[in-house]
């Protein structure tokens, strides 16, 4: 392997872990985002008027 295709595999990594990262930021979005639904949701059902 000589030196021209190491810097390619480099670059082509260095561009799939970016691309990674930009994931996981939407995914923590996401999750963030459905968390909070989730809390939102259960405080509506911990007001004191439970269903039997």
């Amino acid at each position: 392997m000589n030196e021209a295709d190491k810097m390619k595999d480099v670059q082509e990594l260095s561009k799939e872990v970016k691309d990674m990262r930009k994931e996981i930021d939407t995914m923590k979005e996401l999750l963030g985002g459905l968390i909070k639904v989730m809390m939102e949701h259960d405080d509506q059902f911990n007001d004191g008027d439970e269903y039997n």
